[in-house]
């Protein structure tokens, strides 16, 4: 019997709204298209390539996309309500066989809203370290300092302590240094001051700071404080060069 409804019902449809279908999904095709489009080029005008708008341009084709779809269906007469009260159980079903993954792609539409990193921000998040090549809505691709990539689940990213190394651009670095017992603090602090104000890649603000940490049993230790750049290349460099 339902399928002899189904049939007739079919049957029933005219030439037209089958045209009007058509014509819908073809306009919804092009809307999708275009206001994709429209997400980058407002990338493109920044001169960036950032993966948080990689991300809500498929967001939006995928919305456009799906109520044009539900458009052209209305047209030729399908009720969409029996279908979905049908697929409820399996809906269900599926949701939680496709957790991890849904689970994953909503945590990438959250990290491309925050945007709490970009393509080449150096980050960790939770026991790796690298620079970030790409956000997509599965995966956040990153390359550590030895050249692995490194594909980290967006949910496993959400979830744990985020560090951006490089967001502000600069990041400081210590050193110690060993005095022996009768050497003049005051002056030894002066000319660790005057050089680190001499080595390249220290930078001026925030000043370089040397301050009298602790008495061992051999020695006076001074801590010396300096910030450079944000990147492990200049972390390795210009903490040799002060050494």
């Amino acid at each position: 019997m339902n399928v002899l409804t189904a049939a007739s019902g079919s049957a029933g449809i005219g030439f037209w709204q089958w045209v009007g279908a058509a014509i819908a999904l073809a306009v919804g095709a092009v809307l999708a298209t275009l206001a994709r489009w429209l997400v980058r080029r407002h990338d493109v005008r920044r001169d960036t390539v950032t993966s948080t708008v990689q991300i809500l341009a498929r967001v939006v084709f995928i919305i456009v996309l799906t109520a044009s779809l539900y458009v052209a269906l209305r047209i030729i007469g399908v009720d969409l309500g029996p279908v979905l009260g049908g697929a409820g159980i399996a809906g269900i079903a599926l949701a939680f066989a496709l957790k991890d993954i849904a689970e994953n792609y909503i945590s990438g539409i959250l990290m491309g809203l925050r945007g709490p990193f970009s393509p080449g921000d150096e980050i960790i998040s939770g026991s790796y370290e690298g620079t970030v090549e790409e956000l997509t809505l599965r995966y956040t691709t990153i390359r550590t300092p030895d050249g692995i990539r490194v594909l980290l689940p967006n949910s496993g990213v959400l979830k744990s302590p985020l560090s951006n190394l490089t967001v502000h651009g600069h990041r400081r670095s210590d050193v110690a240094l060993a005095v022996e017992y009768g050497t003049d603090l005051q002056d030894a602090r002066a000319v660790a001051l005057r050089a680190l104000h001499d080595v390249a890649g220290v930078l001026e603000d925030p000043a370089p700071e040397a301050w009298v940490e602790e008495l061992s049993a051999s020695w006076v230790t001074i801590r010396l404080r300096f910030c450079h750049g944000p990147r492990n290349a200049d972390v390795w460099s210009v903490r040799s060069a002060v050494i």
